[in-house]
């Protein structure tokens, strides 16, 4: 069972993420709920948790401090900020803290579900926005994908289909098509075509797979 802590001064937030979890997430889920900043980190101090959703402004403790005290806690937590909080500085730093993924609160519903499935798979998500922030930071964009996005990416470069990848990495076909359309968003490709010559760009490519 995943157990996961939703952390938000309004009760409507909390609601409405709880329901996102519920309809994005297909194992059991067990979830708890902080209604600011204190109350998250005495939880975080008595129990266990796989996944913190949460915002940045709390009342009694907020923003980046709290993120560092998180990680004190409990450094293995998969935390996922969900904020009315710059992007441009905050997502960057959140990263930086050791967050697995920053999404502003006025996303649609689809990034929402997107971000999460991501935490609670233990991969990080990273916005279209973010990525170019990233990018203009190190324009090397294949130094910012994960380990399993580095799986998948070796497969597709093998020719292999999302059936494939799937059926070569135990996962459904849901989660590898969802991890090949991360990888094509952080290189900002539109094809496994263009994700080779981009490869190819920076020698991070096999020969085997170079096209001719």
């Amino acid at each position: 069972m995943l157990r996961i802590i939703i952390a938000d001064d309004h009760f409507a937030v909390r609601v409405g993420l709880e329901i996102l979890v519920r309809d994005t997430v297909d194992e059991d889920v067990s979830i708890d709920f902080a209604s600011d900043g204190l109350e998250l980190l005495s939880k975080l101090k008595k129990s266990y948790y796989d996944v913190l959703l949460t915002d940045l402004n709390m009342p009694g403790i907020e923003g980046l401090p709290m993120l560092q005290k998180i990680r004190e806690i409990s450094p293995s937590l998969r935390i996922l900020v969900v904020s009315v909080n710059s992007e441009e500085f905050y997502a960057i730093k959140a990263h930086e803290l050791g967050a697995y993924g920053f999404v502003h609160k006025a996303s649609s519903d689809e990034e929402l579900k997107e971000a999460i499935a991501a935490v609670c798979q233990g991969e990080k998500y990273v916005s279209e926005h973010q990525q170019r922030l990233i990018n203009d930071q190190n324009p090397n964009p294949f130094v910012n994908l994960s380990p399993r996005e580095l799986e998948v990416l070796n497969l597709l470069f093998k020719g292999y289909g999302v059936l494939e990848i799937s059926n070569e990495l135990n996962i459904g076909q849901t989660t590898a098509s969802t991890f090949k359309s991360r990888i094509l968003k952080k290189t900002s490709t539109h094809s496994v075509v263009e994700l080779i010559k981009l490869a190819e760009q920076y020698g991070f490519i096999p020969d085997s797979a170079k096209l001719s």
